[in-house]
């Protein structure tokens, strides 16, 4: 996630320094009849365009650099991705009725400032919102794992289905090993999913909410931390698999 903020940073700050660097890919700017565009004050409009993505940009590449070294946590990273996102385009709208971006018709008389582009603005705003909230909230969904005598499936996000065949130890931790770093994973809140490296080198697999007890599994082929909605049934769900071990 924190290198979706940053790469969305650097983006916004390049974006707004072509938009002032060529004015025509403003919309609704660029595709006005020459008539029009005489009646917009581009320098302030393109300037004041400009400013704002980019004060928006920097302000995502230092969020994702409070989140990488740790500062601020995944969940409040990603809140703020999504408010400043969002209140981009006030500022926007203001500046480009100030500087007549949408204040005239072809006449020459005032136009409101909700125009189709604004609206399409607005929508695929409101989409990315969305989105961003929808795999929030999916990578803060429990894992359901159900166990069978071939296999052990976990579902959701990273989900994958372990051969019982292949488990060498199964134990119950009241602490999770020392994480270095997460290499291709999730961590919201008090939900870890996905590839994690630990501190001892070893890669493996983990699916919790950060509330012991944890279930460490070993496999031929990989190691594994997950646990339950509660206590119960996390040491409910570590009697089934002990008693899978061979």
């Amino acid at each position: 996630m924190e290198y979706i903020i940053l790469v969305s940073g650097l983006v916004l700050v390049v974006v707004g320094w072509l938009c002032y660097r060529f004015p025509n890919m403003i919309n609704p700017y660029g595709n006005m009849t020459p008539e029009r565009k005489a009646l917009v004050d581009i320098d302030g409009l393109k300037r004041a365009s400009f400013i704002i993505m980019a004060i928006t940009g920097i302000l995502l590449i230092v969020t994702a650099l409070l989140y990488i070294f740790k500062v601020i946590s995944e969940i409040m990273s990603v809140n703020i991705m999504t408010l400043l996102v969002l209140l981009m385009i006030v500022p926007l709208f203001i500046a480009m009725k100030k500087y007549n971006g949408f204040g005239r018709d072809k006449s020459g008389r005032a136009a409101p400032i909700i125009t189709r582009p604004a609206k399409w603005v607005w929508v695929g705003m409101g989409l990315t919102a969305v989105f961003v909230i929808a795999i929030f909230a999916f990578s803060n969904k429990t894992p359901k794992i159900e166990v069978s005598e071939e296999k052990i499936s976990i579902s959701g996000m990273y989900g994958r289905d372990i051969p019982t065949e292949g488990i060498l130890s199964v134990e119950l931790l009241e602490k999770l090993p020392a994480i270095k770093m997460r290499t291709n994973g999730s961590a919201t809140g008090k939900y870890l999913k996905g590839h994690f490296l630990l501190k001892n080198g070893e890669n493996c697999m983990i699916y919790v909410r950060t509330e012991a007890p944890y279930i460490e599994l070993r496999t031929t082929d990989n190691l594994y931390y997950f646990n339950n909605a509660n206590v119960e049934e996390t040491v409910r769900l570590f009697e089934q698999l002990k008693s899978l071990k061979p």
